[in-house]
């Protein structure tokens, strides 16, 4: 319900969803916080902060290779994000905890990933 709030007002997206940014109140109900950032930053001519390679593993692919779309968050982004903590719930670890990869080298393959195309010549 909060994602479908958010993108159906006026801040349109999060943009920095994570399990973090996300509680739960005396009554078990979640909420999600930290919400309207990016555009704080940018209404108020404030640096964007630099993110940890470990804070950008909520952070789909196709914001790690384009830093414009990251400042600003997509809706895409948020789904991308939500499906990262629902694996965090599913798995009862932190993202890609199946792997054995570190954040910085995870950081580096979702940014450098070439999509799949097929062969036209193989057509």
């Amino acid at each position: 319900m909060g994602m479908r709030y958010l993108h159906s007002s006026m801040i349109r997206c999060h943009g920095f969803l994570n399990s973090h940014n996300c509680v739960i109140d005396a009554r078990w109900v979640l909420k999600i916080t930290d919400y309207g950032m990016p555009a704080l930053y940018q209404t108020q001519g404030l640096p964007f902060p630099t993110k940890s390679p470990k804070e950008l593993l909520w952070t789909a692919p196709e914001l790690l290779r384009d830093e414009s779309l990251r400042k600003q968050g997509t809706q895409p982004g948020d789904v991308y994000s939500f499906a990262i903590m629902m694996q965090e719930v599913l798995v009862r670890g932190e993202p890609y905890c199946m792997l054995t990869l570190t954040p910085e080298v995870l950081q580096k393959c979702l940014r450098h990933h070439q999509p799949m195309t097929r062969n036209r010549k193989a057509l």
